[in-house]
């Protein structure tokens, strides 16, 4: 009897687990950012938090520190990260294989823009440079090897024929610190406006915006297709007293192409409803605009279509990826 009894009970619980609904687990996500206290690792940390917190029973985000958009690249291809911030630039090149690895990453799809970010070249008022031609000879710094601002100041030394006597990578603190005790002439940096590092330095001393001439942006824009000329308005800085003519790099976030369409779609959705949380991170982000997808280099993930066809935007074909199609 007893032996029935439990058999019973076995055959009810086992058909109580089948009928039962099945809870579908969180999607873990990891999100490759930049060097700590870079932008890019100060927005993914808020932005982390805000897309739990909305979509906490779908998504479990987290961030990685990266070497920066270069790496973002390799490890999304390599699957190794699911989420990534690039530049248009990096990202444009790398996808269409004209990055400085011979291959072509084509894993990542766009699907939030970010901010333009600004090149901005300094130096002491008082060590004379006012021009980008003048670093010539001067030892000048950047963050570190395989930054966004290291690679662009790299790229602006040899296309115009530029000659300084050494470039170093380092963190933005340092820069600070070498252009101070002369060790360094002059820094490149790739920020938003204002630049934190450059509002510190103008704090205790004055300092140039180096400048370039409308030939140097000429043969910039030439040999980067996926640059643009951008401003820094008057008054941005003390040291900008008229309006200051730079390079201007777009960031975008992209994801996998094998990640779900609905997932991606969801994610898009939620952080133009945040935007006002990442504003308060990084003061661009007040600027983001759906639009500005359609600056990408690269297609869209099929999920980030769905949801900008939905709010009327019209996605040009050549940002349309194969699977989308």
């Amino acid at each position: 009897m007893f032996r029935t009894f439990w058999k019973f009970v076995g055959v009810a619980v086992m058909a109580l687990a089948v009928s039962a609904p099945v809870s579908h687990a969180k999607q873990r996500l990891l999100m490759g950012t930049s060097t700590g206290g870079g932008s890019y690792y100060v927005l993914g940390g808020t932005w982390s938090n805000a897309l739990n917190g909305r979509l906490g029973d779908k998504v479990d985000l987290s961030i990685e520190v990266t070497g920066g958009p270069e790496t973002n690249i390799m490890l999304i291809e390599n699957k190794e990260m699911d989420l990534g911030m690039v530049t248009a630039w990096q990202a444009g090149d790398m996808y269409n294989g004209k990055g400085k690895v011979p291959q072509k990453f084509q894993a990542m799809r766009s699907f939030i823009p970010l901010y333009p970010s600004y090149l901005q070249i300094y130096a002491l008022a008082d060590s004379g440079l006012k021009t980008i031609h003048d670093i010539d000879g001067k030892h000048v710094a950047s963050s570190s090897a395989g930054s966004s601002s290291f690679l662009a100041a790299r790229a602006i030394i040899e296309t115009l024929g530029l000659k300084p006597a050494k470039v170093s990578g380092m963190p933005a603190s340092q820069q600070l610190n070498t252009l101070r005790d002369g060790q360094t002439q002059a820094s490149f940096s790739v920020m938003g406006v204002p630049a934190p590092v450059i509002m510190e330095m103008e704090a205790s001393n004055e300092i140039n915006l180096l400048t370039m001439t409308q030939e140097d942006f000429s043969k910039l824009l030439e040999a980067y297709p996926y640059w643009t000329q951008g401003v820094i308005p008057k008054g941005t800085y003390k040291a900008a007293k008229e309006d200051i003519h730079v390079i201007s790099l777009w960031n975008f976030a992209v994801a996998h192409k094998d990640l779900p369409e609905e997932l991606v779609y969801d994610m898009t959705k939620a952080t133009f409803e945040v935007l006002p949380q990442l504003a308060n991170a990084v003061k661009d982000m007040a600027k983001t605009k759906p639009e500005d997808i359609l600056y990408s280099s690269v297609p869209l993930h099929k999920g980030a279509i769905k949801y900008y066809r939905e709010i009327g935007l019209t996605i040009p074909d050549k940002l349309i990826p194969a699977e989308a199609k």
